[in-house]
């Protein structure tokens, strides 16, 4: 009986010895560059954004209409400091740095969020005296908003954008993400703008900025498991070819036929 017992305890310690050797280590971190939220689907993890530029460019329209009320963009420093102009160049462009952010694969669209720096954007209007501060904007690709601090510990939603699909976005080969879109100002934005500026110069559906991103995505990442994107080609893979024989369509550098990309790359545009 009792060389039973002991045949038996020594069945049950081996037993949980495998299991315990089975699970994870406890503390194992994920690969590098991903980060992973309990639950989440495979290929849709987090990339980190490293780097990256936007150009924020506002719509010669909406600078007429606000002209026309006395309200002027003017370009915002980091340390709260006002520009003569949209932009230090006196353009009507602002340019941004990403301050970090992650990208993700949200059905086949660029998913996740960018957030931009310190700086932004002023709106003046001198004669009633009025300034509406909008920093740190924050991009929600997941669903195609854009926000904005206004200096008073608030944000708001100035309005949205169509999301990008993300196998055009990115090119895995250099590991970037390119986005432009224009952001089209929201109901709720216009009325606290307008209330705000002590105007009514701004409506809802106005086109407020013309974006454009450029963001480096972690460079020790595998970007085609972590965003699921096996089997796709990336972009910069795709060499120029010959159009086929008979090609009257004009390439993007003006010429017809030669080596303009296949046909592929061709406007519809006639010779």
């Amino acid at each position: 009986m009792h060389a039973r017992r002991l045949a038996t305890a020594a069945a049950l310690a081996l037993a949980t010895t495998a299991l315990v050797g089975a699970a994870p280590p406890p503390g194992t971190a994920p690969p590098p560059g991903i980060r992973t939220t309990a639950g989440q689907p495979a290929g849709s993890t987090e990339v980190p954004v490293e780097r990256g530029t936007a150009r924020f460019r506002v719509p010669a329209a909406l600078l007429a209409r606000l002209a026309a009320r006395g309200v002027v963009p003017k370009a915002l420093g980091t340390k709260g400091a006002l520009g003569p102009h949209t932009a230090h160049d006196g353009s009507r462009t602002l340019s941004l740095r990403l301050s970090g952010g992650a990208v993700t694969n949200s059905g086949g669209k660029a998913g996740g969020e960018l957030r931009f720096g310190a700086a932004g954007l002023a709106l003046v209007h001198a004669k009633a005296h009025k300034t509406v501060r909008l920093t740190r904007f924050t991009a929600e690709l997941g669903q195609g908003t854009l926000s904005a601090g206004t200096g008073r510990g608030t944000r708001i939603t100035l309005g949205s954008f169509p999301r990008a699909d993300l196998r055009s976005a990115l090119d895995t080969r250099t590991r970037v993400l390119r986005l432009k879109a224009p952001v089209t100002l929201s109901a709720s934005a216009a009325e606290r703008l307008n209330k705000a500026l002590a105007t009514k110069a701004f409506t809802r559906g106005t086109r407020l900025l013309d974006v454009r991103v450029t963001a480096s995505l972690d460079r020790t990442a595998d970007l085609r498991t972590a965003l699921n994107l096996h089997g796709r080609r990336s972009p910069a893979s795709t060499k120029a070819r010959r159009c086929p024989p008979g090609c009257r369509r004009r390439c993007p550098s003006g010429r017809t036929g030669g080596w303009c990309g296949g046909g592929r790359s061709c406007s519809s545009s006639p010779s």
